[in-house]
Parts: structure tokens; sequence; C-alpha cells
């Protein structure tokens, strides 16, 4: 009994970090209809954002989480004006052209300015570990899924509780209604992309602390991204929670009862059947609402 509930606790954690790196794919898509396949590559400029400040300037990996909110979040403004506001409109086919050909440039880009090495944060508290009720909790990884909470958290308060939030969810529901109530739509838009950036470089800098570092990590996060938001319902962003702590807890028991190769076969077809009988989500709802 003990040996479940240390995997299924394992699960959870892994599963918060998921729900956080995602929330950005479904905010861009629930708002814009973008689907992101560069959304990983966020990924990978924060968690090596935090690397270089850390091994740089000796700054501890969790206090680096809002100068990497700062340079993504403007990264992603200067990308959205210039590339991502000519798919609005288009068809999903041209999304996805131009968002893999961004994930080239990005991982190509890395990869060329950091070689394919693979990094690792060693900080003083890497190793150390707590106990409670009998079960094995990593330090860096209950506090990487307590801030990723909180960012989770954030982002669901910006979204309800904001003008900001009314106005992103109002554009989502409705473009043109929105506009002829006075929203601006194209810095809606502008925001939204910018904030699905942040959120997502923060994202990786919370998992800088618990994976490996490498210039190609960014397709696997896409292809996780993809999942969680599939699971949770395709632009609902509350969703994304339920869904990140699901596979989570499915890659874990996966781990433990079979083997580590079978869980990504156990995710799609996952995937499948939530496609097959779910379409939108587990919660049922497919938008921002």
């Amino acid at each position: 009994m003990l040996f479940f509930l240390q995997s299924l606790v394992n699960g959870f954690l892994i599963g918060g970090i998921y729900a956080a790196c995602s929330a950005g794919f479904s905010l861009a898509f629930g708002v814009m209809g973008v689907v992101n396949l560069s959304h990983g590559d966020f990924v990978m400029l924060g968690a090596f954002g935090t690397y270089w400040l850390f091994v740089l300037t000796g700054l501890d990996p969790f206090l680096t989480l809002p100068f990497i909110m700062v340079a993504l979040f403007c990264f992603g403004f200067i990308l959205q004006r210039l590339a991502i506001n000519r798919l609005v409109g288009a068809p999903p086919i041209m999304s996805y052209l131009l968002t893999f050909g961004l994930h080239l440039v990005l991982s190509n880009l890395a990869l060329r300015l950091w070689t394919a090495d693979f990094r690792a944060l060693k900080t003083s508290y890497s190793g150390f570990t707590f106990s409670f009720l009998g079960l094995v909790l990593p330090f860096s990884r209950v506090v990487t899924f307590a801030l990723a909470m909180v960012l989770f958290l954030g982002l669901y308060f910006l979204l309800y509780r904001t003008e900001t939030g009314r106005a992103i969810r109002a554009t989502s529901q409705d473009r043109e209604m929105a506009r002829l109530m006075g929203v601006k739509i194209l810095r809606v838009y502008a925001l939204t992309f910018a904030l699905a950036t942040g959120i997502t470089g923060m994202a990786g800098s919370l998992i800088a602390n618990t994976f490996i570092i490498h210039p190609q990590m960014g397709l696997p996060f896409t292809v996780t991204a993809f999942c969680v938001v599939v699971l949770g319902g395709m632009g609902y962003v509350p969703g994304t929670l339920w869904g990140g702590i699901l596979l989570g807890v499915i890659e874990s028991l996966t781990m433990t009862y079979l083997t580590a190769g079978l869980s990504l076969v156990i995710t799609f077809l996952l995937l499948l059947v939530m496609l097959i009988l779910r379409p939108r989500g587990i919660i049922g709802k497919g938008m921002i609402e």
C-alpha cells in the first residue's frame, strides 16, 4: 500500500509541473485558435535561462522565476506582433507550418549556442529529501510543485477576477461581439500570447530543477502539453490542472508497475480514448469560459 501511495504522490508532483507547463498552450489555443508547435521550445528557453543565471551569477534557481517571466513575456509579445498575429483567422495548417518552423529555428539556434550537451542544476538542496507518513518527498520537487500551483492559481485569478481576464475570455467566446463592446482585439491577442509565453518560460524554469536540460527537450514537452490540454479540454485553462495531474499519475503508475517504455504508449492510448469518448476533455468544456 505504501509503495502505491509513493507512486501516486510522485505522479501528483510531476503532474502539477505538467499542468503549469501546459497552461500557456491551452491559453493561446483558447483565445487565438493557434496550435503552437514551438510551445516546448519556450519551456527549453526558460530552463536554459535559469541554468545560465545560476551558473553565471549564482542566483538560486527558484529566484530566477520573475526574470524568466519578464524575458519570455517580452519575447512572446514581439513574436506575436511580428509573426503569430498573421495566423489569426488563417487556416489551421498555417499555424502548424509557422510554429513548427519556429520550433526548428529555436531548437537549432539553441543547439548552435549551447551544444548538445546534457546539463543539470546542482544546488545545495538537490539531493535533499524528507519523510512524511512514511513517504519520501524530494525537496526540489515539492517546492517546484508548490510554485507551479501558485503560478497556475495566479493565471486563474488573472482570467477570472480581473478586467484584463474578462477581456481575454470575451475575445475567446465571441471575437466580433468583444470588438463591438470596445475590446481592442489585437492588443488582447498580443497580451495573451505574451502571457502564454511568459508562464511557459516560468514553467521551464521550474522544470530545470527536476529535469535534464538540453536543446532538443522542447518537442517532447510540446507533445506532453498537447496531451494534457486534450485531457483537460482544449482551450479550457482550469481543466489543464486535472489533465496534468491525471497524466502524471498514469505515467508514475505505469513506470512503477509496468515499464518506463510503456508510459508513452499508454498516454497516447488514453489520448485516443478521450478524443473518441470525451473530445471536450474530462470536465466537458472545450474553450475558455
